[in-house]
């Protein structure tokens, strides 16, 4: 009967979600239908489902995977409670509600995380079917190709990326922390050796990706308004860019 309940719950609260989106999918699919491109609707709607069901997933075994490692009593020499000045529940008393709820609730994040990188579909068809334009841009010597087609997507996977490490990073850390394998005390701020070591592993990959938005915010410059007119100044060519290029040096 429980599992019943729960199961219609997350049923609800799925369509809830949803129930919005369903509306405007019914509307645009009339509409497809009525001018005759039913077709580019279908092609249109796989590939949204598909980069939802990709990036949903991905989002949801990242965030799962990371707090699951981290939902463990710590080894090694810990301080005792009493002395910990964040109070916080006790692990034994959060440990099964935590093992109940990770998994629906890593799920449920993904299903919202999904549609989201769905409504970057337009930005991965162009990256796929780009093709160079023939001209370079004065100031990178790149094809002009490179910042209409894959810019963009790159732009959004790099959006993607930073959150969902960013979330995992705070997700994983408070996890330690309710674990006590992070403890603060008047003695000092402790970290176990694998608390330490997994949260350094993911500030290296967000700084990693981090260097990766400051390079391609570099390319970005060609996009400036700041100027009398548009595109990159002198203040953003011998400025802004070499201060982009020594932040993704110092990110790395």
């Amino acid at each position: 009967m429980r599992g019943l309940t729960k199961l219609l719950f997350f049923a609800v609260l799925i369509l809830l979600i949803f129930f919005g989106q369903a509306l405007s999918f019914y509307a645009d699919w009339l509409w497809f239908q009525e001018v005759g491109f039913s077709q580019v609707f279908t092609t249109v709607l796989a590939l949204k489902v598909a980069l939802a069901l990709v990036f949903g997933a991905l989002f949801a075994v990242i965030l799962y995977g990371n707090i699951r490692l981290a939902a463990r009593p710590p080894s090694g020499v810990r301080f005792l409670d009493q002395e910990n000045i964040i109070e916080l529940p006790s692990p034994e008393l959060v440990d099964p509600l935590l093992r109940r709820l990770l998994l629906p609730g890593a799920l449920l994040l993904g299903l919202m995380a999904g549609p989201q990188a769905a409504s970057h579909w337009e930005s991965l068809l162009l990256f796929w079917n780009a093709v160079p334009f023939g001209m370079e841009d004065p100031l990178f010597g790149r094809d002009i190709g490179f910042y209409v087609f894959k810019l963009p997507a790159l732009s959004s996977l790099y959006n993607w990326l930073i959150f969902t490490l960013g979330l995992t990073f705070l997700a994983t850390a408070f996890t330690y922390l309710v674990y006590r394998a992070i403890q603060y005390s008047p003695r000092g701020l402790f970290l176990g050796e694998r608390a330490r070591a997994h949260l350094l592993w993911l500030a290296a990959l967000l700084f990693a990706v981090k260097a990766g938005g400051y390079f391609l915010d570099s390319f970005e410059l060609l996009y400036s308004s700041r100027g009398v007119v548009f595109g990159a100044t002198y203040a953003d060519v011998y400025g802004n860019l070499p201060a982009l290029r020594l932040l993704t040096f110092v990110a790395l």
